[in-house]
């Protein structure tokens, strides 16, 4: 017989084949007729043999197990329990987390184990149903558990040839009480009568040894003048005293005893104990662990089963390819940290939020070995793109003269991820002083927090239009102040915004470049016809248009964004909501008060290879008396297209777009549309018709991927005209 240190050293090898696919484990160069003695394992190997769905699992079901609490280490108590394990009808164990299916096969339950790591519980179920983890797509969350009993056996077919044809005259099973064999001998495919061949014997010392409880399966077969007897002497795995977890971090060790749910004072079941150790594996898979595995079983002197988990620790993360970008910059947008399990939703979303910073062409990862076998080293390969940009131009016009252009901006400053951008005009008649200077420092601690400010002075051309989409002035709008901006990374997919502004609209009335209405006197230019430009049916001055419309507005707005998209410049999945809050006047000072409120939200569906369906729907209402540059406008490029840029303004607006995108060739896409929307009452403006309506059109465009940006050229028809859009940036 095997020694007892013997077999508890062979089980942690056996036990681990198992797991590895592996079939039975038997012992060869043994004589039959006789017991064999064993005293070490050098001679086990593993057979050639199919793995079997497991028809017996845990002897500690209730229902078929009687307790033997207090009773434990008596051999009554051992064989009770083995002949327990053996029955057939005991498949289904009493949490219910092992279940044999009609056709025989069994899975395990794992839905029990959870982590408690909220971050990754929130990536996952962003990034579950994709090519990258195919066990999130089970929502039962079920392991496949076909899994191979474990014992050893000293029979060869070599010694089995001189008794090859010979009548079974006696089938028996010994190493348990009297009278309880018959519970086992169902187990056998041979029956009295039949003639001795392999594949028999081989057959019934699976049967026996698929039972999960036994350590050891070996025929003593015995000549008689009739034939011969088979004895199948049978060694009981030992009784478990108490379960130990070893490496173990993202599921406590609680949490894994309770789920494998083995009581103390049984017999050792490797086909259940395997199939719970498959259940934990995919459990680790499921929730994005991927190099994580129970690496060892192992159980000791005292009966204390040790189950040993090699988890793949990060042990360190570094950029390649990264020539002016700092390291820091990209490995804090990692989520995936250093010293931690390797997970990975975890890398794919770290890799999605280091492309987004808009730095790089192109950003991979390569799993490297650490310094241990159980640590990985996560390289970063980027491929940087260049993120300044220097802009000189010039411009003449009768009314302007001649004006120069100058812009500067560095989305990556000095490699550290800030952002600065200068624009500035000079020259004219009027001695332009245009300029508009903005920075951004995004992380000012460990957590995201960023800073960024903004001073503006520019003055620009404006058109008013109708209702209807007809031109009714023409001027320029200077604006002047400045804002502060505090932001705050309050999740993995939101952030939060505090931002204070003051700005000073002016209205300013060229002559020989503006025309139309006259909104500070009572009189006009231009315009022929039906179009009385006279101002005779508007009395712009004394009922105080620019007094109710230009001025200083002082306002703090809130806004919280969830994005959850995987490509910020061209996304294929995800989602972004935002909610933003305005608050001006009310004890700020300035000219006007009043509240203002939106909503938006952008969802993105993936149809096929570079094919995308996205949807865009926003609301809003503003409450108080809302200056004219304050009012929701619709209409153009980025809203309502085939309308005019800004047709439609008002306290009150909705919007919605629907585009399906698909690839032309290299670099230019196509899109299919259609926009809905309006916005509407604007009280103070008193030439715009501000009746609730629904405005519709539908299009198609190209989009051009550049070194400078996308462009985007669309073509939409409206309620009453179509027009041609062309503009630089994504939609939405």
């Amino acid at each position: 017989m095997l020694k007892k240190t013997t077999y508890k050293r062979m089980l942690a090898v056996s036990v681990l084949s198992a797991l590895m696919g592996s079939g039975s484990v038997m012992a060869a160069n043994v004589e039959t007729g006789y017991t064999p003695q064993m005293g070490t394992t050098d001679a086990v190997e593993q057979a050639d043999t199919e793995v079997a769905t497991a028809s017996a699992t845990s002897p500690m079901n209730a229902s078929a197990a009687p307790s033997v609490g207090g009773v434990h280490n008596s051999k009554e108590a051992e064989e009770l329990a083995a002949i327990t394990a053996a029955r057939g009808d005991t498949a289904i164990s009493e949490d219910g987390t092992v279940v044999q299916a009609p056709d025989g096969s069994v899975k395990v339950d794992n839905s029990a184990l959870s982590t408690s790591d909220k971050e990754v519980k929130m990536v996952s179920k962003v990034t579950g149903g994709t090519d990258l983890d195919k066990a999130a797509q089970d929502a039962n969350n079920q392991a496949d558990a076909n899994v191979q009993a474990q014992f050893v056996s000293a029979v060869t077919p070599e010694m089995l040839k001189p008794y090859l044809g010979k009548t079974i005259t006696g089938l028996s099973v010994t190493g348990l009480e009297p009278g309880r064999e018959a519970e086992l001998l169902s187990h056998l495919k041979n029956k009295v009568g039949d003639k001795v061949t392999e594949e028999g014997i081989l057959a019934d010392i699976k049967g026996l040894g698929n039972t999960g409880v036994f350590s050891e399966v070996n025929p003593v077969i015995t000549v008689v003048p009739e034939g011969v007897k088979v004895a199948y002497q049978v060694t009981l795995n030992p009784v478990v005293k108490g379960i130990q977890f070893e490496g173990n971090t993202v599921y406590s060790s609680e949490n894994l005893v309770n789920y494998l749910n083995v009581q103390p004072g049984t017999v050792l079941n490797s086909v259940y104990v395997g199939q719970k150790i498959q259940g934990i594996n995919a459990a680790y898979q499921r929730d994005g662990y991927t190099m994580a595995h129970v690496s060892g079983l192992s159980v000791d002197n005292d009966g204390i089963v040790h189950i040993t988990i090699v988890e793949g620790v990060v042990e360190d993360i570094v950029p390649a390819g990264n020539k002016k970008t700092r390291d820091k910059v990209i490995t804090r947008e990692f989520i995936q940290k250093k010293g931690k399990p390797f997970n990975a939703f975890l890398v794919r979303r770290s890799v999605e939020r280091v492309y987004n910073l808009g730095f790089f062409d192109d950003v991979n990862v390569r799993i490297l070995p650490g310094s241990t076998p159980d640590a990985v080293v996560i390289e970063v390969d980027v491929l940087e793109h260049k993120t300044g940009t220097i802009t000189l131009g010039a411009g003449y016009s009768e009314s302007d003269g001649l004006v120069g252009i100058i812009e500067l901006g560095e989305d990556n400053l000095r490699g550290t991820g800030d952002k600065v951008k200068i624009h500035w005009e000079v020259g004219g008649k009027d001695n332009y002083k245009n300029y508009q200077i903005s920075y951004l420092h995004p992380w000012l601690d460990h957590k995201g927090t960023s800073l960024g400010f903004s001073f503006f002075n520019r003055e620009d051309e404006y058109t008013d239009y109708d209702a209807h989409g007809h031109e009714v002035a023409e001027y320029n709008k200077k604006t002047n102040g400045f804002n502060v901006s505090l932001g705050r990374q309050t999740g993995e997919y939101t952030r939060d915004t505090l931002t204070l502004e003051t700005r000073n609209d002016k209205y300013r009335w060229k002559d020989g470049d503006s025309s139309g209405f006259r909104y500070d006197r009572n009189q006009g230019a231009g315009g022929s016809g039906d179009n009385t430009w006279d101002n005779k049916t508007y009395d712009f001055k004394d009922f105080d248009y620019v007094g109710k419309n230009f001025g200083r507005t002082n306002s703090i707005t809130w806004q919280k964004v969830y994005d959850s998209r995987n490509n910020i410049y061209d996304p294929s999945r995800g989602k972004r909501i935002s909610y933003t809050a305005q608050w001006a006047g009310h004890g700020l000072g300035g000219d006007f008060d009043f509240y203002k409120f939106t909503a938006e939200g952008r969802m993105y569906r993936k149809l096929g290879n570079g094919h995308v369906l996205a949807f865009r729907a926003r609301g809003g209402f503003i409450q108080g008396e809302a200056p004219y540059s304050q009012l929701f406008t619709l209409g153009g490029a980025d809203s309502l297209r085939g309308y005019e840029d800004d047709q439609f303004r008002g306290k009150y607006m909705y919007n919605a777009t629907l585009e399906y995108r698909f690839p032309l060739v290299k670099k230019v896409s196509g899109v299919l549309f259609t926009d809905i929307g309006d916005a509407w009452d604007a009280p103070n403006v008193p030439w715009y018709e501000s009746k609730k309506g629904f405005n519709a059109s539908v299009g198609a465009g190209l989009r051009v991927q550049t070194p400078i940006g996308p462009i985007k050229l669309d073509y939409g028809k409206g309620k009453e005209d179509s027009k041609f859009h062309f503009s630089f940036g994504t939609q939405f």
